[in-house]
């Protein structure tokens, strides 16, 4: 196993983990105390979906079949760096909600309708985040089986939560609500 393989490998994973450790971090600081029982258990099917994706998408990389490039080789590099920014963009994206981001679906008492950054354009901007996570490590996988299974069970996982999630926004801030759903994409500009 070539010295690039290698490379490509510890960092894929170290990516993955990080993002994984970092999202657990983040679960247990903003669900801590709190009622998720409007979640409807979406936020558990999200975690199951990526986790089995990130896990499952290997295998077609084990097994050598459906590949496009050689591991380690550019694609590798251009997935890692896709899926940091998935990272950085999930993390800005959590960051402009503040106090008002959790885990789990839940109105707060004094919530307000956040329309800054890039909520001012996409109404689900930490999920895009999540989508551009998985995307990167089936580009870095280089292998077209491993892409398909990294973006269809999260997109799958991300599509419950957010059907869950506008129908509690809607109930919660009605007519303003619905404006705004107007006035943006909800999660990939100019396609949904």
């Amino acid at each position: 196993m070539s010295a690039s393989i290698i490379a490509a490998i510890v960092v894929i994973n170290a990516v993955q983990y990080y993002y994984l450790i970092s999202e657990i971090i983040v679960n247990v600081r903003t669900t801590l105390g709190k009622d998720g029982t409007s979640d409807r258990g979406t936020i558990g099917l999200v975690w199951v979906l990526v986790t089995i994706s990130f896990i499952i998408a290997w295998l077609p990389v084990i097994l050598d079949f459906g590949r496009l490039l050689v591991l380690g080789d550019w694609l590798t590099w251009v997935g890692v760096a896709i899926m940091i920014s998935g990272i950085v963009f999930r993390r800005y994206a959590i960051s402009v909600l503040g106090k008002f981001f959790t885990a789990t679906v839940q109105i707060q008492k004094d919530h307000e309708l956040i329309k800054a950054g890039p909520y001012r354009y996409i109404r689900h901007p930490s999920y895009l985040g999540i989508l551009i996570i998985v995307l990167g490590l089936g580009i870095a996988l280089a292998n077209w089986i491993s892409l398909l299974l990294c973006i269809v069970l999260p997109v799958i996982g991300v599509m419950q939560r957010i059907k869950v999630e506008e129908k509690e926004l809607e109930q919660h801030f009605g007519r303003q609500y619905q404006d705004y759903r107007k006035n943006t994409w909800c999660v990939i500009p100019y396609i949904y």
